[in-house]
């Protein structure tokens, strides 16, 4: 797995898949607005696919001939891709704007294998609904629950964090869209289950 966060690795553990974790190369900047990094990206999925593919594949010339699953999760609200902030202002700043709202939750997984010439891609989405907060609950939240490695700022695992609800997988919003991962690994019988 293209990736050291420890929320994408329990995941995967609970799902008991063998796996070695490794972090990425890419040089991705920790926060973004719109789609002009990635031009090829038609939509919030496929741009957090072509995210996910572009980090297994910063590593394929380090394991040519291994399974490298990739990964990676953003936010949209009206028209803005919230990454993971550049720093407490940032995140400050993206819990005002999804404060009351309904935000969607893309995460875009990939499994390669540059050897058999494998490059699949899929997406899932969640929708999630922050409560309403004032400034202050902002600044305790972030001060309790550090920000900057989460897509949007927050986690949804937090304990009395801001999500109020979602439709959709918690997985998805942890950072591993383990419901489509899953059939990916079946298919060229990496897991059996």
């Amino acid at each position: 797995m293209a990736s050291s966060s420890e929320r994408r690795i329990f995941l995967l553990k609970k799902a008991g898949i063998d796996f070695v974790a490794v972090g990425h190369k890419l040089k991705v900047e920790p926060s973004f607005n719109g789609f002009d990094r990635f031009k090829g990206s038609a939509t919030i999925g496929r741009f957090a696919c072509d995210l996910a593919l572009k980090k297994a594949e910063s590593l394929q010339e380090d394991y040519p001939g291994n399974f490298i699953i990739g990964s990676d999760t953003v936010i949209y609200l009206n028209g803005t891709v919230y990454g993971k902030p550049k720093g407490f202002d940032d995140a400050l700043n993206t819990i005002k704007e999804l404060s009351g709202k309904t935000h969607e939750v893309y995460t875009g997984i990939s499994l390669i294998n540059k050897l058999k010439n494998i490059y699949k891609t899929a997406y899932d989405k969640t929708f999630v609904k922050v409560r309403p907060l004032n400034k202050n609950e902002i600044m305790d939240y972030l001060n309790k629950y550090p920000p900057f490695d989460k897509a949007g700022s927050y986690g949804i695992q937090d304990d009395d964090g801001i999500a109020e609800s979602y439709a959709g997988s918690f997985e998805n919003v942890l950072g591993l869209p383990v419901q489509k991962l899953i059939p990916l690994l079946k298919e060229y019988h990496l897991i059996y289950k």
